[in-house]
């Protein structure tokens, strides 16, 4: 997974922050040691954040990626609904515990970011079912915890 990726952070204000904070920096670290540490990370390497896509080349931002960012027309924060499903885990680094997230809540924002990070569109061309599931199947937005 070469790049970039985009993440949605929750505000820290917002109650769930802490706790994804504890859970990623001090629950998981204690249950799973061997896991969650190593030489040159430490064991909160991941801020409570929703991956919506990855594999951004730096290419596309340049040296100012945060003007890039904000150029997307992002959607309304009120039009965003993080749901989160089950506790998952692959054989990926960032991906070793995570949980998943339902799609139908950040369709609109994983979709535009995936357009604009990864295919190269202005704005997600084909949002039929089988593309969404096909895309959904294979990445997912989701939040990582160790």
């Amino acid at each position: 997974m070469p790049g970039s990726s985009i993440w949605l952070l929750p505000p820290p204000t917002h109650h769930l922050h802490e706790k994804l904070k504890t859970l990623i920096a001090e629950t998981l670290p204690a249950l799973f040691p061997a896991e969650s540490t190593s030489a040159t990370l430490s064991p909160d390497f991941f801020v409570p954040h929703v991956t919506l896509t990855s594999e951004i080349s730096p290419d596309l931002y340049g040296s100012d990626p945060q003007g890039w960012l904000d150029s997307i027309p992002w959607p309304a924060a009120d039009e965003v609904c993080v749901r989160f499903e089950e506790l998952r885990s692959q054989d990926v680094f960032v991906r070793r515990c995570y949980i998943g997230v339902g799609f139908d809540g950040v369709k609109d924002i994983a979709a535009l970011a995936r357009a604009r990070g990864v295919l190269g569109e202005e704005t997600p061309a084909d949002k039929t079912a089988a593309w969404l599931k096909s895309w959904q199947d294979a990445f997912g937005p989701h939040v990582s915890l160790m």
